[in-house]
């Protein structure tokens, strides 16, 4: 079971184990609904491998869980398809009964199972629109060569305010106040 070769699917879900062989059977069904990956032969020779590497390795379950890993680099496998590789995995090894302990193993595993949260945008979101900011701002000569008179005026009218400072930021000179006169 351990060599990924043409029928690995249909060796793995007709073994002579009847639980294995439904849990197996579900792994497949869900990999070929959610297209994820090319080859089910490969799919499945690697869900036997990762099963067979956690249960082997259940004296050093770090050991086997490096290994798992490997198997699923030098796969090629990208993230989803392993962590659909490793929940299934998972639901195996909790829904079935061992001879020896594999509680750290399936442990180790179930951190794999869990997708990886993507890092919040508004961290970086104001150091980014500043830098895009002061790309623009460094393109904008150029830009205002090649317009005509008319877009470059209308340009300049919407950037000005940003430009000039507030009025409530300035101080009056010579005694005169902070607003405009009335109209």
């Amino acid at each position: 079971m351990s060599k990924r070769n043409t029928g690995a699917a249909e060796a793995a879900i007709a073994t002579e184990n009847e639980h294995f062989n439904g849990y197996a059977l579900a792994f497949l069904c869900k990999a070929k609904e959610d297209g994820k990956f090319p080859d089910m032969d490969t799919a499945m020779g690697l869900y036997c491998e990762v099963l067979d590497t956690i249960q082997a390795h259940h004296d050093e379950p770090l050991k086997g869980d490096r290994a798992a890993d490997a198997l699923m680099d030098k796969a090629g496998m990208n993230e989803e398809q392993r962590r659909d590789i490793y929940q299934a995995v998972h639901r195996y090894l909790v829904g079935s009964e061992f001879d020896v302990d594999l509680s750290v193993g399936i442990a180790l595993l179930k951190g794999r199972t869990k997708a990886k949260e993507a890092p919040a945008w508004t961290a970086g979101a104001r150091v980014e629109l500043q830098e895009l900011v002061r790309r623009e701002l460094e393109h904008l000569p150029a830009t205002m060569e090649s317009l005509e008179p008319k877009d470059r005026i209308a340009i300049l009218c919407k950037l000005l305010p940003y430009a000039l400072p507030r009025l409530n930021n300035v101080e009056g000179r010579e005694g005169r106040s902070n607003e405009w006169p009335p109209l």
